[in-house]
């Protein structure tokens, strides 16, 4: 009860904060195609080792190494054992405030970057990935589609799939690849 009333007090704040950003129209048939720079957020629950492995060649086919950034919490730094050395950027549960919105030491650790797209990986709604994917001020900010996901992402992928199955990341990818 106490962490669903801390839930809304951080998606209250959430709206406040980000009240006078607007999204400008974009074309989205090739906005990943002229993409150079990705913020990836790590899942906060992670996935099987086939699907993040799936995931990053993805992303590394699409952009070069350099230009990915990985946003991971840093007791998740072993799923990323099996993958490509990527730039990473980790945060700990002490970056988080009490209301599940990131502290200002870790958004200006994410401001300070710019990227062309963002790309949050939870399936469900985390209220820290998704205020830093629209702090990224990336134009395109991609995402699993979720209730209150519309204030922080501005294109959402709705998967037929389980929750958290290799085949949900998939079908996403495969819609990546339509941009």
């Amino acid at each position: 009860m106490l962490e669903g009333f801390r839930r809304r007090v951080g998606l209250s704040y959430s709206r406040l904060h980000f009240r006078n950003n607007r999204d400008r129209m974009m074309n989205f048939t090739d906005a990943l195609t002229r993409s150079r720079r990705a913020l990836v957020i790590f899942p906060e629950s992670s996935p099987d080792g086939e699907s993040v492995l799936t995931l990053f060649r993805y992303l590394l086919r699409k952009f070069s190494s350099e230009g990915i950034m990985v946003l991971i919490r840093d007791d998740q730094l072993f799923s990323m054992a099996s993958t490509p050395p990527l730039k990473t950027l980790t945060y700990s549960a002490n970056d988080i405030n009490t209301w599940f919105v990131p502290r200002r030491k870790l958004l200006q650790r994410i401001t300070t970057n710019t990227f062309d797209v963002a790309l949050d990986l939870n399936i469900g709604l985390s209220l820290p990935s998704a205020f830093l994917c629209k702090a990224s001020n990336a134009p395109l900010r991609v995402s699993f589609a979720k209730h209150g996901g519309d204030q922080f992402y501005n294109f959402q992928f709705q998967s037929k799939g389980t929750a958290g199955s290799t085949h949900t990341y998939r079908s996403f990818l495969k819609c990546l690849d339509m941009f």
